[in-house]
């Protein structure tokens, strides 16, 4: 990256998507989810319990409602001292989990299904997006607009996206000797420089990014083309949701997490301040990107589900339509991977 080194850091941060259309509906609705998520009583007196955070990648806006919980003090409300771990390209969340050094972890949906798979004891306690974020971004001089114009291509997939991208392939139809699948970090630059003629990345993000530095871009959205995901899932060890103090500390994390998300939606500005400044500011990403993509990324936050049932929740149709499409990438998910009874805490009067 050489002299390129600020603007891969740029390059680097990861998200933004939908526009200010969902932000205004989310907004209309997020006094209601934060009322309704303050009406649980916190975890009481007593020494705040110490518990780490997973996440699968770095401290930008992705994680806008968890940087807002941690600075205006929402899990201490609820009993928890938190610590927010960074995540990068090449790290899985899943044996962070599973080993007991996260209590709860931030991941993708077919890494935590593959991690089940190979039996780890993990269960899908909620979905940060209720929408497949994920696109092909390709250059407006040579887009890449529909699954046909992936054939002969040169793709950049980050080593955590492969699962994505191989049951995307497996859904349309394609093999892997059709098109060239090329190991990238999350980094457009590759495209820029043309390494490769499109790469996965995040509808809300490396578009923005590029668009910025007056490279224009073509999406080519997977959700569009028979691959809806509920995605940005939390998750916990199976075994702590049994455990009595663990799944009350779980609970509590996701109360702070729903009132941090409520903030952080109904004012993008605050998480991609705290990302900037704060808590990614070694990053050195630009604020202004990064509230565009705060104000993009609640378009896949809210939906008709969580408006009726509040943050994260994953309805019996989201679940099945995720299972299927993971299925057909050969993921072999099970709707009894995913539990909504941490959020009916969470929301209980």
């Amino acid at each position: 990256m050489q002299d390129h080194s600020a603007q891969s850091n740029q390059l680097k941060s990861k998200f933004a998507r939908r526009s200010l259309v969902g932000f205004l509906a989310f907004a209309a609705v997020g006094v209601s989810l934060a009322a309704c998520s303050s009406t649980v009583s916190s975890a009481g007196a007593g020494s705040p319990v110490p518990v780490t955070m997973q996440f699968n990648y770095l401290k930008n806006v992705q994680f806008a409602g968890s940087l807002v919980a941690l600075d205006k003090g929402l899990y201490a409300k609820h009993g928890i001292d938190m610590t927010l771990t960074a995540g990068g390209p090449n790290l899985s969340v899943e044996p962070v989990v599973q080993s007991g050094k996260a209590l709860v972890g931030i991941t993708h949906t077919a890494t935590a299904v593959n991690a089940i798979n190979n039996g780890a004891d993990l269960t899908i306690i909620g979905a940060g997006y209720q929408k497949n974020p994920f696109c092909i971004v390709s250059l407006a001089g040579k887009p890449i607009s529909s699954p046909k114009d992936l054939m002969g291509k040169k793709i950049g997939v980050s080593a955590t996206n492969l699962p994505i991208w191989n049951a995307f392939l497996k859904a349309n139809g394609i093999s892997s000797t059709q098109v060239t699948t090329v190991t990238i970090d999350f980094d457009p630059t590759p495209l820029v420089s043309g390494e490769v003629d499109g790469f996965v990345g995040f509808y809300t993000n490396e578009p923005i990014i590029l668009e910025q530095k007056g490279v224009k871009t073509q999406t080519m959205l997977l959700n569009d083309f028979g691959y809806p995901l509920l995605e940005e899932v939390y998750i916990a060890k199976t075994s702590s949701l049994k455990d009595a103090a663990k799944r009350k500390e779980i609970v509590e994390v996701m109360k702070a997490e729903s009132e941090g998300w409520a903030q952080a939606a109904a004012d993008p500005s605050l998480g991609a301040g705290l990302a900037t400044n704060k808590y990614g500011k070694d990053l050195k990403l630009s604020l202004e990107q990064q509230i565009l993509a705060a104000t993009s990324q609640n378009g896949l936050v809210v939906s008709d589900t969580t408006k009726a049932k509040g943050l994260f929740w994953m309805s019996d149709g989201d679940i099945a339509a995720t299972v299927k499409s993971l299925s057909l990438g050969g993921s072999k998910a099970t709707a009894a991977m995913f539990s909504d009874d941490v959020l009916k805490d969470v929301y209980s009067k």
